[in-house]
């Protein structure tokens, strides 16, 4: 069973390098997980990760009809921003603006994997 401690610890480990908030939340916007600095504003940021995936999800499966949407990587004016589907959940980064495209992928991509199997445990369909 997925403990919300460890969770928060699991979390707070991919934040280093300049690497600055990741968020767990659900599909609707909810925020589930956090850790880093978010500057206080992680519903509304998970809320915003929500509804840009929500709008892009539609659109995607349209295009790739087998596979949908896999990842959002987001270049803002402060930082990157990459979100990823893990197990029902949606998986929000936001790094420096210092932090490369292929690193935020592999750091992303490392943690939905160690996430996936003790998510799909409690996360419903």
């Amino acid at each position: 069973m997925l403990k919300p401690k460890e969770l928060t610890k699991v979390l707070e480990q991919a934040n280093t390098g300049g690497f600055q908030c990741t968020l767990l939340l659900n599909p609707e916007g909810s925020l589930m997980a956090f850790a880093g600095k978010c500057d206080k504003k992680e519903n509304i940021t998970a809320a915003v990760a929500a509804n840009i995936w929500m709008s892009n999800a539609k659109s995607a499966k349209s295009a790739f009809q087998d596979e949908g949407l896999q990842y959002i990587v987001m270049d803002c004016e402060d930082g990157k921003v990459a979100i990823r589907r893990v197990a029902n959940l949606l998986l929000c980064v936001y790094t420096a603006e210092s932090v490369g495209l292929g690193m935020l992928r592999a750091k992303v991509e490392a943690l939905a994997r160690y996430l996936e199997e003790p998510l799909k445990q409690i996360a419903s369909p």
